[in-house]
């Protein structure tokens, strides 16, 4: 079951410029300017204004803190010999992307999709998917590894890990409930065209319960179990009948009645929460605008068929 997480608490606006005074008190800021661990992360607060933003007085932030090594492994990983090497447009997102703008203790985490306040090229804030599965994983590859140091403007988490920022793989690779969606896409060689974080997509996604569906849904289609749908000779032709290109189209924005034509071939039409494929078959859409830095995700109950 996909599951949305809702912190119950007081949002403060993000002000990066706020043209103020930064106030002597324990601030998330504070907190890494007084930790030896966290010189990387401070240095690219400071270069970012990010410092100014996270050391506001009755703010009420969630910051998932990176410590040098994971920085280190980060920048490495990336090409950069410093933090002053990463383009200060994409540091800043970046870091954006560790913070929420309420209050989240680890007994307030669940398991499922939370957004941070990075964003994408249109303004829409990037999601973080919380897996409680065995500690508190956080996209797949970071864990907390300190939880509920408490700050005056909100709760800091310790990370092994810098969280890059999401694409639409990213998202469904760190969510069990896709677990069979990535499985076919990284079969059949579509990770890397749907990690290209300079395209834009739009992705209608099968979770294991809609795979399961089709598998359900005839006893005379010789699917039995998902190893006879990732057998399928079309199964590319099918997954890129999901996705749709060149546009992030949020579930505000899809026109009632629209006629939707995918990567792959054939066209399906969205009635409301409805989708109609091309064999006429009905599939809702079950959770919507999962934010990726690439596009955006809206998760459906059952596999379309073009």
């Amino acid at each position: 079951m996909l599951v949305v997480l809702t912190v119950s608490a007081v949002s403060c606006t993000d002000d990066d410029d706020n043209g103020g005074v930064l106030d002597n008190n324990n601030s998330a800021y504070d907190l890494t300017v007084d930790n030896a661990d966290f010189t990387i992360l401070n240095a690219a607060l400071l270069r970012t204004g990010l410092d100014a933003t996270l050391d506001q007085a009755g703010g009420t932030y969630t910051v998932f803190a990176p410590t040098d090594t994971a920085f280190q492994t980060f920048l490495s990983a990336n090409g950069f010999a410093s933090i002053d090497d990463v383009p200060v447009l994409v540091l800043r997102n970046t870091l954006r992307n560790h913070v929420l703008s309420s209050v989240a203790r680890s007994t307030d985490l669940t398991d499922g999709y939370v957004k941070t306040i990075a964003t994408n090229d249109d303004g829409d804030t990037l999601d973080l998917y919380v897996d409680l599965t065995a500690g508190v994983v956080l996209n797949g590859v970071a864990e907390v590894t300190m939880a509920d140091v408490t700050v005056d403007n909100g709760v800091v988490h310790v990370v092994d890990e810098v969280i890059a920022l999401p694409t639409v793989v990213t998202l469904a690779a760190a969510n069990p409930s896709f677990s069979n969606l990535v499985t076919a896409v990284d079969q059949q060689g579509l990770v890397a065209t749907l990690s290209d974080d300079t395209a834009t997509f739009t992705v209608f996604a099968p979770t294991n319960d809609a795979f399961q569906a089709l598998i359900d849904e005839s006893t005379t289609d010789g699917l039995n179990d998902i190893s006879d749908v990732l057998a399928l000779s079309n199964l590319t032709d099918v997954l890129t009948y999901h996705v749709v290109s060149g546009a992030s189209v949020r579930a505000e924005n899809i026109v009632d009645g629209a006629n939707v034509d995918p990567i792959g071939p054939g066209t399906f039409s969205i009635t409301g929460t409805v989708i109609t494929d091309a064999q006429a078959r009905d599939t809702n859409i079950v959770v919507t605008n999962v934010t990726a830095i690439n596009g955006v995700v809206h998760a459906i109950d059952n596999v379309l068929l073009p």
